[in-house]
């Protein structure tokens, strides 16, 4: 008998989406944007507005094209393998970056609970490294438990 597979549910995909799309830059703006006022609200909707578009043309194109390689294999369809290419390769500098500000970001937050994290010569680093390591290992697990942990944090 073949195991069910597992589903990930509507509070894990909205937990997903949410994270995807505010990140930790609601930890991290808001004393940068204080001084523009409502403009950064009106900045943050925005934004969401942008979101939710890029979802409806990412629908409609996985409809359209129903394969996997998501937005490499939407550029080569259209535009060939090189165009392609450059859209996969700049999209997996984006994720190291992005990730990359991300840890450095918490453990910037985390220096204030533990010193050491701050005056320790090296430690900041390591623990960053150990910050993208252990999320990355749970993203090689599987969407499941990588949601599980998204709704959890």
């Amino acid at each position: 008998m073949t195991p069910k597979p597992k589903q990930l549910g509507l509070m894990m995909c909205t937990a997903l989406v949410v994270g995807n799309m505010i990140g930790s830059g609601i930890f991290l703006l808001p004393a940068t944007l204080a001084p523009y006022g409502w403009n950064s609200i009106f900045g943050w909707l925005l934004t969401i507005v942008g979101g939710l578009l890029l979802a409806v043309v990412f629908a409609t194109l996985a409809r359209n094209f129903p394969r996997a390689g998501g937005p490499y294999a939407f550029t080569q369809e259209a535009f060939g393998p090189a165009a392609g290419f450059l859209v996969a390769w700049t999209y997996w500098v984006s994720i190291w970056v992005g990730n990359a500000a991300i840890a450095t970001g918490s453990v910037s937050y985390l220096s204030v609970f533990f010193p050491s994290l701050a005056t320790t010569t090296g430690l900041h680093a390591g623990v960053t490294v150990a910050i993208i390591w252990a999320l990355t290992l749970v993203n090689i697990r599987g969407a499941f438990l990588a949601g599980g942990v998204q709704l959890v944090t």
